[in-house]
C-alpha cells in the first residue's frame, strides 16, 4: 500500500516537474535550472569522457522544441558555448602538457591514437575545416588538439577557429533533437528518439571511419 502511494507520488512530482519545464508560460526556473545541468553535463563530459554529451544535447533540443522554438535555440546555444569553453580548456592543458601531470596524461592519450604528424599538417593547411572534423567526428578532437599542441598552434588563434567547430556540433545534435521531436508528440518518446538518435549516428561514424581504416 505504501509503495503503491510512494510510486504514485514520484510519478506525480515527475509530471508536475515535466510540465513546468515545458510550459513556456510557466516560472522560467525550471528552464534554467534545465540549461545550467545541460552546461554542466557538456563541459563535464568534454573534459572527462564519461558520458556522451551530443546525446545529452539531443535529449535537451528535443524538450526545448516542445517548450518552444526559442528554447530549442537556447539548447544549440548553451551546447555550443559549453564545448567551446571546454575545447579552450583542455587544449590549454595539452599545449602545457609539459608542466602539468594532466596535460601529459591527456598527450599521452593522444599520442596513442598516431598520425599526430599528419594532423598536424592539415592544421596548418586548414584549421578551421580539421577542427569542424575533429568536433563531430567520435574520437577525433583530443587527437587533433595534441597534434595542435606539438605544433605550437598559439591559443588565440585556436580561441578563433574553434568557434564554427563548436557551433557546427551544437547544431548537428539539436538537429538529432528536432527528429526525435517528430517521432512523438510524447516528451518522454522525443527524449528516448533523440537520445537514440545521438547513439546511433556517433556509433555509425565510428564503423565508416573503421571500415575506412581497414
Amino acid at each position: 500500500m505504501h509503495t503503491a502511494a510512494l510510486t504514485s507520488s514520484l510519478t506525480s512530482s515527475l509530471t508536475s516537474s515535466l510540465t513546468g519545464l515545458l510550459d513556456p508560460t510557466s516560472h522560467a526556473d525550471h528552464w534554467l535550472w534545465a540549461l545550467a545541468v545541460l552546461l554542466a553535463a557538456v563541459v563535464t563530459g568534454a573534459l572527462l569522457p564519461v558520458l556522451p554529451t551530443g546525446a545529452v544535447v539531443a535529449a535537451m533540443a528535443a524538450l526545448g522544441h516542445h517548450r518552444s522554438w526559442l528554447s530549442l535555440g537556447e539548447v544549440v546555444l548553451v551546447g555550443a558555448a559549453a564545448a567551446y569553453a571546454a575545447d579552450l580548456v583542455l587544449y590549454t592543458l595539452l599545449l602545457r602538457g609539459a608542466h602539468t601531470r594532466a596535460g601529459r596524461r591527456l598527450r599521452r592519450q593522444a599520442e596513442g591514437h598516431g598520425h599526430l604528424g599528419e594532423l598536424g599538417e592539415r592544421l596548418a593547411r586548414h584549421d578551421v575545416g580539421t577542427l569542424v572534423t575533429s568536433r563531430l567526428l567520435p574520437g577525433a578532437r583530443v587527437p587533433v588538439m595534441a597534434a595542435a599542441a606539438a605544433t605550437a598552434y598559439p591559443v588565440g588563434r585556436f580561441a578563433v577557429a574553434n568557434a564554427l567547430p563548436a557551433a557546427c556540433w551544437a547544431l548537428a545534435y539539436g538537429a538529432l533533437g528536432l527528429a526525435g521531436r517528430g517521432v512523438s508528440d510524447s516528451p518522454w518518446v522525443s527524449v528516448v528518439a533523440a537520445v537514440a538518435f545521438g547513439v546511433l549516428a556517433s556509433g555509425a561514424v565510428s564503423l565508416v571511419r573503421r571500415w575506412r581504416a581497414r
